[in-house]
């Protein structure tokens, strides 16, 4: 059996991982003695997708929030409150959040405007 070095293992997996980064896309640069150097492209970041993921689903609850708001009068939501807290912890939970809150009481109040 041939024993291979760790260097030259290294230095495969050094070349293994440039080639993987230069297959997703590599700019070419000419150096001064005219030799053509490929580098990988730099990463962009994911902010603006990993900001909208987030913000997403809490856009929504908000709005389901202020749609039970502006379609429920305040009796019903007390009812609703108090069925949903006898389901146990995750009833309680469920019950925390949809306790009305300024931000969900003015859109609800708009939406009940403006759904009649």
């Amino acid at each position: 059996m041939f024993r291979v070095s760790s260097s030259f293992e290294s230095r495969l997996l050094q070349i293994e991982n440039r080639n993987r980064r230069l297959s997703k896309g590599a700019v070419r640069y000419v150096l001064d003695d005219g030799l053509v150097v490929l580098l990988p492209r730099a990463r962009r970041g994911a902010g603006p997708a990993f900001a909208l993921a987030l913000l997403l689903p809490i856009l929504a609850a908000l709005g389901a929030k202020s749609f039970l708001l502006a379609r429920l009068d305040a009796q019903a939501l007390a009812e609703l409150l108090t069925r949903l807290e006898a389901l146990g912890a995750p009833g309680r939970a469920l019950g925390w959040l949809m306790q009305p809150e300024p931000v969900t009481a003015a859109l609800g109040s708009m939406l009940a405007g403006l759904l009649g």
